[in-house]
């Protein structure tokens, strides 16, 4: 069965319509791929020009631009000695002759214990001693009466031993007498509790008449001969400390300064930073002082506005025969001055350094010129 295909008049336009779809859709397709090219053209030379053109900016020795920061740490001021002075005898207290705040000199009286039954016990073994003191004189002449007889052949040779070994006796009794008796007397002399150093009392630990047995803390001495200071370092930042040139104490507008002593080798898990111990170079601040130590780095170290990011490295541009060299840093932080390492006649650029790449060309410029104050 066949089909009929019936023409009106609206037809021809339409076809006319469709050719000029036609057409445009073609030119578009034409257009795209020169857009394309053009861009692409653009963007080569465009390029080719960036790398081709030098770079204008200026330099400067580093020498001239270097900075030397300073760092501070919280720091402590602590005495080698805060003591609790405690008795060496089993006595009851009858003196206390200091006072909180009290200044003492080494071998000045802290406390007064009752020392009469240690002194009558020395009276007993003196007594004890004077005895055996004649014991042993009467043992000597018997003896010596025993060996003439026995030369005599009128006493037996085992009477003569025995005369010896009781002298020997006596003379072990009267050593083990002269050991209690002088352990008498250092007793009695720990009946005076006396300052081992000079410092200053801070607390009175016990009261007139309380027992004190060995070992009571009796008052509490702090040591004001050798204070030192306790301060915490950042791990990172030991090295510079142990470099530095300039140390001090600051506490309430005052410096004090300092020589570095030692820096412990262990980090405070809490904190991350070291114990470093401090020694007073000349005046020293009082124990219990809190402050801050503060030191100055002795290495060259760039500016923060001169320090470049280059892929994942922290760097500076140098100007090496009109070519940027790029600098890694790598203990550099982003916004801090980063210490280096390079001739202070280095070339460092100072302008137009976050517009290069590494083997860039340069063109140094002069820098202008100061003003003249009129």
């Amino acid at each position: 069965m066949g089909m009929t295909v019936f023409l009106t008049p609206n037809q021809p336009p339409r076809r006319a319509a469709h050719a000029k779809a036609t057409a445009r859709a073609s030119r578009f397709t034409l257009e795209k791929p020169i857009a394309a090219w053009l861009a692409a053209s653009w963007l080569t030379l465009s390029a080719a020009a960036w790398a081709d053109d030098p770079v204008a900016v200026r330099v400067a020795p580093l020498a001239q631009i270097a900075i030397y920061p300073e760092s501070a740490a919280p720091a402590l001021v602590v005495s080698l000695n805060h003591s609790p002075i405690a008795a060496e005898i089993d006595a009851s207290v009858v003196e206390l002759p200091v006072r909180v705040g009290d200044t003492v000199k080494p071998g000045t009286a802290l406390a007064q214990l009752a020392c009469r039954n240690f002194e009558l016990e020395r009276a007993r073994l003196q007594g004890e001693r004077l005895a055996a003191q004649a014991k042993l004189e009467l043992s000597q002449w018997q003896l010596k009466q025993a060996e003439t007889l026995a030369q005599q052949q009128t006493l037996p040779d085992e009477q003569v031993q025995e005369k010896r070994a009781q002298l020997a006796v006596l003379r072990g009794e009267l050593a083990a007498n002269s050991a209690r008796l002088e352990t008498t007397d250092q007793q009695i002399k720990h009946c005076t509790v006396r300052a081992p150093f000079a410092g200053v009392v801070t607390e009175r630990l016990i009261a007139i008449g309380q027992f004190a047995a060995r070992g009571t803390p009796l008052v509490r001495l702090l040591d004001t001969s050798r204070p030192e200071v306790s301060a915490q370092i950042p791990d990172q930042e030991t090295q510079a400390l142990r470099q530095a040139s300039d140390l001090s104490f600051e506490h309430n507008g005052n410096r004090y300064p300092l020589k570095l002593r030692s820096v412990l080798p262990a980090i405070r898990t809490e904190t991350g930073t070291h114990d470093a111990r401090l020694d007073f170079a000349a005046t020293a601040a009082e124990a219990g002082s809190a402050g801050r130590v503060v030191w100055r780095d002795k290495r060259m170290h760039v500016p923060a506005e001169f320090v470049v990011k280059r892929g994942e490295q922290l760097g500076v541009f140098l100007n090496r025969q009109s070519t940027a060299q790029f600098h890694a840093l790598p203990a550099a932080q982003s916004g801090r001055p980063a210490a280096i390492a390079l001739p202070g006649d280095s070339q460092l650029v100072v302008t137009g350094q976050f517009a290069l790449r590494d083997g860039a060309a340069i063109t140094v410029e002069a820098a202008p010129a100061a003003k003249s104050k009129p």
